[in-house]
């Protein structure tokens, strides 16, 4: 509270906050892909507390943004202070996808669904593809890279081809009757919030671009 006198500063603040949101919302995505062929309870315990923690974080950065933006601002402040609050919204909806694929894990596992190997390897492939894009967005907090923001903008057409072509393969693996019919949602749910999460690290990507941008 002392430094919100100090506009630069309690920017600073608040830029290391969603540092911090930003790597725990990484670490549920690390632990929900673990979950979904070797589910453990208390995995998905975790990954619900840690939403939780990401939810608060979320409510009180943008709160004190809220406090920052009623005091004279210059306009490179102002700026930041609505990128800033942009960005622990797109941390916090990360999360909640993260949570729903930890629960879908657990239906899976309750109902005994199986995944052909086939739906293991495009997950695999597309979270590793998230991941990435999630791991550069948790960078350009820390500091702004433009290359980087190019390389994330490739990944992130890289995952939106990758979860079309794994929904139609599964569609053909359906109709050959290789997959059980239970899988297909649960299967497509999870591609679905993969994909969000990685709209959401493109959200980012273009929220610093802009800072980035201005600042030049």
């Amino acid at each position: 509270d002392r430094d919100l006198v100090r506009p630069e500063q309690a920017l600073e603040n608040v830029r290391r906050e969603l540092a911090r949101e930003i790597l725990l919302v990484e670490r549920m995505v690390e632990q929900a892909g673990s979950l979904v062929f070797a589910y453990r309870e208390g995995v998905r315990r975790d990954i619900a507390y840690l939403d939780v923690v990401v939810d608060n974080l979320r409510r009180e950065i943008v709160e004190y943004l809220r406090r920052l933006a009623c005091l004279d601002l210059e306009p490179d402040a102002s700026r930041r202070v609505f990128v800033y609050t942009s960005l622990a919204d797109d941390i916090e909806r990360m999360g909640n996808h993260v949570l729903v694929m930890a629960d879908l894990s657990r239906e899976k596992h309750q109902r005994e669904i199986a995944f052909t190997n086939f739906a293991r390897q495009e997950l695999d492939e597309i979270e590793a593809l998230v991941l990435e894009n999630l791991r550069d967005a948790a960078s350009l907090i820390e500091q702004f890279d433009r290359p980087k923001i190019q390389v994330m903008n490739r990944r992130e057409a890289e995952v939106d081809r990758k979860v079309k072509m794994a929904r139609i393969r599964h569609l053909e693996r359906f109709h050959r009757g290789v997959c059980v019919a239970e899988a297909g949602p649960i299967y497509i749910e999870m591609l679905i919030r993969l994909e969000r999460i990685s709209d959401h690290c493109q959200n980012i990507a273009e929220s610093v671009q802009d800072l980035g941008n201005f600042a030049s």
